[in-house]
């Protein structure tokens, strides 16, 4: 077995242990000498080893414009470390948060980056852990917002790890970075799976779903016929008997009212289930129909509109199955 590897789990977690306590989870933090770190970059140790070797030089053939070379690359190299520094203090994260994506999507995490000094803040990158890199710049006590992205996997709550913000600016010698956990988190909805729902027919146009949005009427009874009432109601066979004007009352049945539920497809997985249901819920309300949920432990009575679309998809992202 290779060594490094046997070691990597653990100096990891002697690391993460270490950030927490020295950076713990907060939903915003000021940059500054307690939280940046600073070392140099590859080319900044090839620029110094040629310093070094001019400097060498230098001594050997006593040549006095190697010397000034050598203490001018040696200059640019001390005051890298200060320009570096400083292009990352004070500068002010806040995490926003994230709206819900469905698994297998990336989540755009919104962070907010505000310069609180009257400084320019020139090549910031930030990034989570193996993905891709966020560039701007920001002006001095001006804020940006940025979306930072990370890739989804599974259902679930998703907690942002933690966000690296770095820079090279402005010679590329020395990289300032750190490392911050802005206590943010992101629903995951289950990835839509299209299945066959039993007793579902489906709807093929618009005026089909217009009329599955009504009901169906059952005739309820009779009541004396009131000034406004409709005229398509009257009960014109009773007043040709001289009864007077009557109005039919009906009752609007729930036959278009589904209720999603978690016995309605045996023999999947639970994850499967879970993106079944999703996928008939996002039908549903694409096509404007009440719809309720029903899984083990839960269940939300049928609605309709966003704030219902909302609170059906959360229930099948967070659901867990009862371990007793």
């Amino acid at each position: 077995m290779n060594p490094i590897h046997a070691v990597r789990p653990w100096f990891s977690s002697r690391m993460a242990r270490w950030l927490d306590h020295r950076l713990p989870a907060v939903n915003h933090i000021l940059l500054g000498r307690k939280n940046i770190f600073i070392l140099p970059t590859g080319a900044g140790l090839l620029f110094l080893a040629a310093t070094l070797l001019i400097f060498v030089t230098a001594i050997n053939y006593v040549l006095s414009l190697a010397f000034a070379l050598a203490f001018l690359m040696t200059s640019l190299f001390i005051l890298g470390i200060f320009h570096t520094f400083r292009n990352l203090q004070h500068l002010c994260l806040r995490g926003l948060g994230a709206e819900p994506v469905f698994a297998g999507e990336e989540a755009a995490f919104g962070v907010s980056i505000e310069a609180q000094d009257s400084r320019r803040h020139e090549v910031l990158e930030l990034a989570f852990p193996s993905a891709a890199w966020t560039r701007s710049d920001v002006e001095a006590g001006e804020a940006q917002r940025l979306l930072v992205y990370l890739p989804t996997q599974r259902r679930g709550e998703l907690r942002a790890p933690r966000l690296r913000i770095q820079t090279r600016f402005p010679l590329g010698l020395w990289r300032a970075w750190s490392i911050v956990d802005l206590a943010m988190v992101c629903v995951v909805y289950p990835a839509p799976r299209a299945c066959v729902l039993p007793g579902y027919t489906g709807l093929h146009s618009a005026g089909e779903a217009q009329s599955a949005q009504a009901g169906v009427e059952d005739f309820q009874g009779m009541r004396a016929w009131q000034s406004g009432d409709s005229l398509k109601q009257i009960a014109w066979k009773n007043f040709a008997r001289g009864q007077g004007l009557m109005l039919k009352q009906f009752v609007e049945t729930t036959e278009d009212r589904w209720v999603l539920d978690w016995d309605m497809f045996p023999g999947l997985t639970q994850e499967e289930r879970l993106s079944c249901l999703c996928y008939w819920a996002l039908e549903f309300s694409r096509q404007s129909l009440d719809y309720g949920l029903r899984l083990p432990g839960v269940e939300i009575t049928p609605g309709r509109g966003e704030a219902h679309r909302r609170q059906v998809l959360r229930a099948l992202a967070l659901w867990q199955e009862d371990p007793s």
